[in-house]
């Protein structure tokens, strides 16, 4: 039977400065997550403009997940 080195659902494809990068991106994006939320509650906008706070807490999540898990 052959020995395989490393269990490949283990094997980090990004390295330091690619997991740096993801996790600042998904830090901003959820920032601005929070502050899209927040303004559009201060200045009563339309729940359908307040909606558009999806995009940047989804890309902010998926920035975070992508650096914790080093995809």
């Amino acid at each position: 039977m052959a020995h395989l080195p490393h269990d490949p659902s283990t094997v980090a494809n990004i390295g330091p400065r690619g997991v740096r990068r993801r996790r600042t991106l998904g830090f901003v994006g959820l920032a601005a997550g929070v502050g899209i939320s927040a303004a559009g509650i201060i200045l009563s906008w339309t729940p359908w403009v307040r909606a558009t706070a999806v995009l940047p807490y989804w890309l902010g999540f998926l920035g975070v997940f992508q650096a914790r898990a080093k995809t």
